[in-house]
């Protein structure tokens, strides 16, 4: 007499497999999708308030790093430089939002300041703020990008690589790749 086995089914093709892994499976690619999703949204953000406040911002004046604020947490220090200037025949007084754990200016440097004509409180550095953020923003799309063409070619690397050993040396060198890349 034959036995059955509830935990094993049987699939059209003869190979067992299991509901857990199955489910496994489906519940890593939702995870991802909503992972990558998210990054995808705050890199589009990042990107996207980076070129708004370009565009905002369009009247321009020196300005001089006059100190910095420094955040620290667990013994490590993050600066985001103060910058003074000049606007609309008043003098400003304004931190950036971009954090570094270095001092990327010395204090009494000057530096370029783009203003908001209509409101010349908001400003950025030009050699600082926006490329930051642009970048910042480029990695997570990068990251939104990668994360499901990473998916893509672990499924065909399983579907037509059918050595084993082969197989997991080609996925291992390739999330290897990963990890150095980022």
């Amino acid at each position: 007499m034959e036995k059955y086995s509830q935990s094993h089914n049987s699939s059209p093709e003869g190979k067992e497999y299991t509901g857990k892994k199955s489910r496994g499976k489906i519940f890593l690619i939702i995870f991802l999708t909503f992972f990558s999703l998210g990054f995808g949204i705050l890199g589009t953000v990042m990107v996207r308030s980076a070129y708004a406040k370009e565009r905002v911002c369009s009247a321009s004046a020196e300005g001089m790093v006059v100190g910095y604020r420094d955040s620290s947490r667990n013994n490590k220090h993050r600066y985001s430089p103060i910058v003074e200037y000049r606007a609309d025949h008043q003098i400003f007084t304004g931190e950036t939002n971009i954090w570094f754990n270095y001092r990327p200016f010395e204090e009494d440097e000057y530096v370029s300041v783009y203003y908001n004509p209509e409101e010349p409180e908001d400003f950025y550095i030009k050699q600082y703020d926006l490329p930051a953020t642009y970048k910042m923003g480029a990695v997570f799309l990068l990251v939104a990008l990668g994360i499901p063409a990473a998916l893509v070619l672990f499924t065909v690397i399983n579907r037509v690589i059918t050595d084993q050993k082969k197989k997991e040396q080609i996925q291992a060198v390739f999330l290897l790749s990963l990890i150095v890349l980022f």
